[in-house]
């Protein structure tokens, strides 16, 4: 059974309880030790490590011999069997290894592969850098955003979604996340062009102004609306999107090109003041480097399932930093991974809020539990050591992997292939 770590109790018994149980387990290597030598000359060891295919999701655990066990999100929805088997691949060059060499450990995986990079290495490696963390917060009995140094700020902001075959629809919708006390909300229109297999530039943008109108007519000005665009225009298009969403105030225009030429956003970059947003596709710093140095954007969306975890998320934030872009993290994880999220969110600086799916309903998670508390569109920070969530193995095993759907295949007018 799940059992919910509360703030009370975690100072009290769960840190006592963790930090005790290391320390018997070092103490009982450590026997030999000099006297007054310190502690830490006696190190936990990874014992094992398996991922876990359940659901729609893949998850890594981590064992070690000092009886502490951390989980990781390696999700990827659009290549979960990939995930799985760079999971496999990495694996080996954990075991036998300290747990809290954490850089040492991403470095080993990252590096001493000779083909490298993308998005199974991205995501196998965020979900093998999660749990490395899980497993040292809940070593010293505290949440994971403490080791990244501390609360930069005491909740994060978090934006919804809406979605629907009519702007009249995703008007309503809107109209329920602010009454949810949401701040901000992300949209997409040409729901119902992918019911039909079609995409074409002009008619998705016609109908992304449609919906933009719409919402903006629904909640008034003081709420942001974020332009959802997933990469599918050619660079002439996104900039008439930009002309034409200039007067509705969108606070970004989210991945306005595709995303194989990252110089592209140069051109759009060059054609508008509408703020821009990109990186749900970059899988580690080096891919954020271009648009980053560049300033092609005003904000940058990793995801920490896919960007090689919690480590390179702040290595992400901290090129951010230096040019003055704050982040907006992608996320459509379950509770796993939205944790990991909202701790690198709680510990950096330039951040100005994440995605929250959860947010939009009553989502309670299944195999891992919580969702963090989201109070006037702020989530609150989750207090248990490590990661603050509780994974349920057994009904891990229980559900059964749901191999992915296709996506729309797309095509043009005449025939032609079209990006999803």
């Amino acid at each position: 059974m799940i059992q919910q770590t509360t703030r009370r109790n975690f100072l009290g018994a769960t840190g006592t309880i963790a930090a005790a149980g290391l320390g018997l387990a070092l103490a009982s290597r450590a026997s030999n030790a000099a006297p007054g030598a310190p502690r830490s000359t006696a190190k936990m060891k990874i014992t094992r490590g398996e991922p876990i295919m359940t659901g729609t999701d893949v998850f890594v655990r981590l064992e070690t011999d000092a009886g502490i066990v951390g989980y990781g999100d390696a999700t990827n929805h659009f290549l979960p069997y990939s995930a799985e088997g760079a999971l496999k691949e990495m694996i080996p060059y954990l075991i036998g290894e300290d747990p809290e060499r954490i850089p040492y450990l991403w470095e080993s995986c990252f590096r001493r592969l000779f083909q490298r990079g993308g998005p199974a290495t991205g995501s196998a490696l965020a979900g093998i850098d999660q749990a490395l963390w899980d497993i040292k917060g809940k070593a010293y009995g505290v949440p994971v955003y403490q080791l990244l140094g501390g609360l930069a700020r005491t909740k994060v902001r978090v934006y919804g979604h809406v979605s629907g075959n009519t702007a009249a629809e995703a008007a309503r919708q809107a109209v329920q996340r602010k009454e949810r006390g949401l701040t901000a909300i992300r949209f997409r229109a040409f729901h119902s062009y992918d019911a039909q297999n079609f995409h074409e530039h002009k008619l998705a943008v016609r109908q992304q102004i449609e919906y933009l109108e719409a919402i903006r007519k629904a909640v008034g000005d003081d709420m942001d609306l974020i332009l959802e665009c997933h990469g599918r225009y050619d660079p002439e298009w996104a900039i008439e999107l930009a002309r034409l969403a200039a007067p509705y105030r969108p606070l970004y225009i989210e991945d306005p090109v595709r995303h194989e030429n990252p110089e592209a956003l140069k051109r759009v970059r060059e054609h508008t003041n509408v703020p821009l947003a990109i990186g749900e596709r970059y899988h580690n710093k080096w891919e954020c480097r271009e648009a980053v140095i560049n300033q092609w954007v005003d904000y940058l969306r990793p995801d920490v399932c896919h960007c090689g975890g919690i480590t390179e998320m702040m290595r992400i934030a901290a090129l951010a930093d230096v040019f003055y872009i704050t982040l907006i993290p992608h996320n459509n994880a379950g509770p796993l991974g939205t944790a990991a999220t909202m701790h690198v969110a709680l510990a950096i600086p330039n951040l100005t809020m994440i995605e929250a799916p959860w947010a939009n309903g009553n989502a309670q998670g299944d195999v891992v539990r919580p969702y963090p508390r989201v109070e006037s569109g702020y989530a609150l920070p989750l207090e248990g050591p490590g990661l603050g969530v509780a994974f349920d193995q057994e009904r891990a095993k229980a559900k059964p992997f749901r191999p992915p759907s296709l996506q729309p295949r797309l095509n043009a007018t005449d025939g032609s292939v079209r990006d999803f």
